[in-house]
């Protein structure tokens, strides 16, 4: 048996979680919102609206693209998003470690 949960960030919709969280480090990644969705096997359009979702709920803007032309398009984090995904990455794995000390304390003897 093991603890199994989820952490999303939440106004008056989902506006956060792992989902997001995982696309933005993509679009770090490949420098594009359309590569970080291919490697993700989803549409740009759902990826774009997953973007746009998060940034109206959280009122903060996190990815800047720039237009193709001779060299090409592309997509970047902003100072913001950096710092959200750094603050969720340490948020979560601090709270693994407070759910796994209650979950061994209240069902290991159990299960």
């Amino acid at each position: 048996m093991k603890l199994v949960y989820k952490i999303w960030i939440e106004g008056d919709n989902k506006a956060f979680g792992e989902g997001p969280y995982k696309l933005l480090k993509k679009v770090d990644q490949l420098g594009s919102i359309h590569k970080a969705a291919q490697d993700m096997n989803m549409s740009y359009s759902k990826a774009w609206s997953i973007i746009k979702r998060a940034e109206r709920e959280l009122g903060i803007i996190l990815v800047e693209s720039n237009i193709g032309g001779a060299g090409g398009g592309g997509s970047c984090l902003t100072s913001q998003a950096r710092i959200l995904l750094n603050q969720y990455n340490e948020f979560c794995h601090e709270a693994e470690e407070i759910l796994t000390e209650l979950y061994n304390k209240y069902f290991s003897e159990l299960l």
